[in-house]
């Protein structure tokens, strides 16, 4: 439930495993699932960078057409995630402060 609400948000996807997988550290190209909360390489599509190949596999998946050239491109859209309380729909989020003398 709680995933799932703040999936509507369009910050990303809920992981639960955020540390890599044994299938190695997220590159921008990955092509992967997320499974058991946990984001799981299965290839990458830039195949002309060796260090981004995924060599997890026995066999690896095998790329048979290359992309076109230019086709990876950085999204540039100004959407930075910041320190912060993120809440679904509904939720609010409140401070309390409060102290005693003795």
């Amino acid at each position: 439930m709680y995933s799932s609400c703040l999936q509507t948000l369009c910050l990303g996807h809920a992981l639960w495993h955020p540390e890599p997988h044994e299938s190695g550290e997220p590159q921008v190209g990955d092509v992967g699932c997320v499974h058991e909360g946990a984001f799981i390489r299965l290839f990458n599509l830039d195949t002309s960078a060796s260090e981004k190949k995924v060599t997890f596999w026995d066999p690896p998946f095998d790329i048979t057409e290359p992309l076109p050239r230019g086709m990876l491109k950085i999204d540039r859209r100004q959407r930075p995630l910041v320190p912060g309380h993120y809440c679904s729909h509904g939720v609010e989020s409140t401070q309390m402060q409060s102290s005693a003398d003795v």
